[in-house]
This record gives C-alpha cells, sequence and structure tokens, in this order.
C-alpha cells in the first residue's frame, strides 16, 4: 500500500512554537501491534517447505516448515485430467516419483498411486521407515494446515488454473493467509482481479528492468517483487523500497549468499534450508526504510519489538521491524538523533544554527507520541549552545550531546531529569571532534557516540564519563542496542535522482571495538 503523504507547512513561523503535525491516513492500531509481536521469523519463505530435509511440496515438508516457524511457505500447483488442484512443482511425476505421470493427463486417483517422496529419499540415503511414502496433496489439503497457523502459503500456479485456486481459497476464507507469486504476469493479474486484496509475489528473472517492473507492479498493485538471486543488488533493493515494494530473492541455500542477501537489506528470502536462515538472522540482518527523503538520515532507535524510528532533518518515520512505513510525519527544520522511551520519542532539535559560537542556536527536545507520532511536548536545553544533536534515557535521566566549535578539544554530555530540568555538564576529553557528536547510546555500561569526521569517529565513555577510546566507526547516524553483543547502526543512501534512502545494520560490539 501506499501511504498519503502529506507536506508540512508552516504559515506563520516561529521558533518556538509547536510546529504542526501532519500523520499518514494509516496508523497502528492495538491490534496490528499485538500482531507483530505474535509473528514469527519475518522474511523467511520456505521453498516448497521445508524442502532440504523433507519431501519437496509434501504434507510433511509443509508441517515441517509450519513448526520451524517461517512466516510464509511457497508451494506450486497444477489442475489434473479431472480438474483438481494439486500439489507439486513439475508437471510430471519422473523427478520426484517412483511412477511417471503426466499431471494434466491424468486423474487425481491416479497420482495418488505415486509416492512422490521417491527421489528424496534416495538422494537422502534414507530408508522407507525414515521417510514414509507420501502422496501428492490436494490444494485443499495443504491449505487446511495453515487454517490455525501464524505460517502463511504462497502459492504459484505452474498452469492456467488461477481462477480454480482462488475459488478453493475464497470457499476456506483464507484471502488472509495466502499469497501467490510467479513471473507470468498474466497469471498475476488475474490473482488481482479476482481477490484484489490477496497478496502478490512477483517473480523477476536476474536480467530484468527493475525501473519497467516497479512500474507494472504499482501499476497492478503487486506488494513484492522476489528476483532471481544472480540478479538482486543493492541499487535494486533502494529503488523497490523507494516504490514501497517488498525486495525478495529466489532461491538460496548457501550460508554465503544467505548472509549477503540478508546484509543486503533484502525483506524476503526463499529458500530450501528454512531453519539455516533463520539461525542466520540472529547475527546478520539489514532492514531498509520504505520511502525516499528529500534530507538524509540523522538518527535511529527502535523498541526492539514493534517498531523502528526513523529521524531524518525534516521527518520522522515509525516503521516495522522489516522497514515497512506504519507513520510518517514532517518537521521543522532541524532535526537530530532521537531516542525511545515508555511509550514515547524524544528529538534533539536546532532551530538555529550549529556549532557556531555560542548565541547562535535555538535547541529544544521535542517530544511524540511513539504509536501514532503526535506531538506532545516541547522542552527548552539552552545548555546545548552550539546545537543539540543526539538524546539518549539511561537510569531515569536524559543525555543530550550536540554540535561543537573548533578549538574545543572536549566533548559534552548534558543531563537533564525527566522534566527536561538540567543538573549537569559532563566532560568527555576526547579531543576535537569535527562538529562535535551526532548521536549517543548507551550499551553495556558504556557511553558510544557517534562523530562525523574523516574519518568518522566514534567514542566510548565509562559509567562516570571517562574518556575511554575512539575507533574509526561511523555511528554518526544513529546507534541504539539491540542485544548484549550487537547494536543497529543507521546509515545513508543518496540514490541518483530518487532522494535518500535509510538503512540500520546490525553490527557485533566487537566490531566498534576494532
Amino acid at each position: 500500500m501506499t501511504l498519503p503523504y502529506y507536506n508540512y507547512q508552516q504559515n506563520q513561523p516561529s521558533m518556538k512554537s509547536k510546529f504542526s503535525l501532519f500523520i499518514v491516513s494509516l496508523f497502528l492500531t492495538v491490534n496490528t501491534i499485538i500482531g507483530y509481536s505474535q509473528s514469527i521469523h519475518h522474511g523467511v519463505t520456505a521453498h516448497r517447505g521445508n524442502s532440504l530435509h523433507m519431501p519437496e511440496n509434501s504434507i510433511s515438508a509443509f508441517k515441517s516448515a509450519i513448526a520451524l516457524g517461517v512466516d510464509w511457505v511457497e508451494l506450486d500447483i497444477f489442475k489434473t485430467k479431472d480438474g483438481q488442484i494439486v500439489v507439486s512443482h513439475d508437471i510430471s511425476t519422473k523427478r520426484t516419483g517412483n511412477i511417471t505421470l503426466h499431471i494434466p493427463e491424468s486423474t487425481y486417483a491416479q497420482l495418488q498411486k505415486v509416492d512422490v517422496a521417491t527421489e528424496f529419499r534416495k538422494a537422502s540415503g534414507k530408508t522407507n521407515k525414515e521417510v514414509p511414502k507420501e502422496t501428492m496433496p490436494l490444494l485443499e489439503d495443504a491449505l487446511k494446515l495453515f487454517v490455525n497457523s501464524k505460517t502463511k502459503v504462497s502459492i504459484q500456479p505452474k498452469m492456467d488454473c488461477v481462477a480454480e485456486a482462488i475459488a478453493i481459497v475464497k470457499k476456506m476464507k483464507m484471502e488472509a493467509q495466502v499469497g501467490f507469486n510467479d513471473g507470468n504476469l498474466a497469471y498475476m493479474q488475474q490473482v488481482k482481479k479476482l481477490a484484489p486484496a490477496i497478496h502478490v509475489f512477483w517473480d523477476r528473472p536476474a536480467n530484468h528492468d527493475i525501473e519497467s517492473d516497479i512500474r507494472t507492479a504499482r501499476d497492478y498493485g503487486f506488494e513484492s517483487m522476489v528476483i532471481n538471486a544472480e540478479g538482486m543488488t543493492e541499487d535494486k533493493i533502494n529503488l523497490l523500497k523507494i516504490a514501497e515494494i517488498e525486495p525478495g530473492v529466489w532461491t538460496v541455500n548457501k550460508k554465503d549468499d544467505l548472509i549477503r542477501f540478508l546484509e543486503m537489506g533484502v525483506n524476503r528470502i526463499y529458500t530450501d534450508d528454512p531453519a539455516l536462515l533463520i539461525e542466520l538472522k540472529k547475527n546478520h540482518r539489514t532492514v531498509v526504510c520504505e520511502g525516499e527523503y528529500a534530507t538524509h538520515l540523522q538518527g535511529i532507535d527502535t523498541d526492539n519489538e514493534h517498531a523502528i524510528f526513523w529521524s531524518w532533518t525534516t521527518e520522522i518515520v515509525r516503521t516495522d521491524m522489516e522497514g515497512k512505513i506504519q507513520a510518517r510525519v514532517a518537521a521543522l527544520h532541524h532535526q537530530g538523533d532521537l531516542c525511545y522511551h515508555n511509550g514515547k520519542l524524544y528529538v534533539a532539535v536546532n532551530l538555529g544554527q550549529f556549532n557556531q559560537p555560542a548565541g547562535n542556536a535555538d535547541s529544544w527536545i521535542y517530544e511524540f507520541d511513539a504509536l501514532t507520532l503526535k506531538e506532545l511536548n516541547q522542552y527548552p536545553v539552552p545548555e546545548l549552545v552550539h546545537g543539540a544533536g543526539g538524546i539518549e534515557y539511561h537510569n531515569g535521566k536524559f543525555y543530550v550531546v550536540g554540535g561543537l566549535v573548533p578549538g574545543i578539544n572536549e566533548n559534552y554530555m548534558y543531563e537533564y531529569d525527566q522534566s527536561f530540568r538540567f543538573i549537569k555538564r559532563h566532560t568527555i576529553a576526547s579531543g576535537y571532534t569535527l562538529m562535535g557528536v551526532q548521536t549517543i547510546a548507551h550499551h553495556n555500561n558504556t557511553w558510544w557516540l557517534g562523530c562525523y569526521g574523516k574519518p568518522t569517529a566514534l567514542l566510548q565513555a565509562d559509567e562516570q564519563f571517562r574518556f575511554q577510546k575512539q575507533t574509526v566507526f561511523d555511528a554518526s547516524l544513529g546507534i541504539a542496542p539491540f542485544s548484549e553483543n550487537q547494536v543497529w547502526i543507521g546509515s545513508n543512501i543518496k540514490t541518483k535522482g530518487k532522494g535518500h534512502v535509510g538503512r540500520i545494520k546490525l553490527v557485533s560490539v566487537d566490531t566498534l571495538n576494532q
């Protein structure tokens, strides 16, 4: 869905008046949040079920994938001679079975005589006891497995049987649990004509024209584009995210390739080995924010459960943990880093000039509802005389960092209570860093301070604000804790002629210390 975006315009600007809020028409509901927290391994599509460990497109492969907690299972369908819709990737049973039958020329009763686990049993060196006989499932029987499951199922029509498949889906009232995927444009158009609410994953070859395909996908309302792994690039991911189309790849099984696509920011990966992908996602992940932005990313934070919060110079965005926009608001120039605390967002804002002598900045903290992004309060922080740039909450206090002028060979952290009454300025004996400090996070008893510069600088201070070390690492566009040994790091890409795209990537603390 493309969300309407309302541009912010202020009729009579006042540097200290509340800026008006315009929120996209789609807001999260409490049910949406609960649904996300109960969902499972996002972005994992079990290709023909858990097909590395079970016979492909079999009931056991589907049950196994559901048990793993994948969010989608992909299966393939054909129509038999007597009009039944059955699950099979090939038009013939020659490759998988012990009898060779041509599906469109065979009845369902005839196909039931084929043991479609035969080739898997031979290839895996297992016995009949270890891998019992499997018969070709009816689509309806396969769908029954997903009725009470959080896992959804994507159907790939391998022949002209879209209408029959959708009729089965509608009879079972499973439109919300089903998607369709294929590279045949006519088939996918038919899905949207017969059932517009059903999710379409449009499969594309490696050598496709991405910009032409994006126009086609948007014209027909396709939600996702799944590209052959040989043709997926970071540029394509950025273009798809700008168009608010989910990027996916098919079919990826090697560990190194899975890691590469996870770190590239692919939302959806089709794999025969979903268990491996689930395990790799614990340590390798990049999330790309939907949409394009006129200005660059300034900071990020998450609640590590439902949402990522993105601060752009003139916008705030809330996405889900996959980067899909849930709310987007415009804001006055110039926003900095932000932090999440207790259902609210706190954004460091400077309405004056940065990195100039005292008297030129106009530093504030703006408070927003983290669900709706509605502005709640503004708090002046005049102590940030060179401009407020970043903010963090820790142990009942807020800490704000900001700009710096040349000649000052230390940085500062400004401590406030929860009503933003000033408590104390802490000195970080770091030496001069270009434009001071842009981002701040507290993690593992350490303060992490991200700075601009060439090279960029990441400062560390202990709990008593004593400077510990400086490393060459770019955390100047956002740093947020994720787990004991990992943090999210924000980054920004300026695409040619398209605007800015934001990303966050999981990085180990060991990497930050190198």
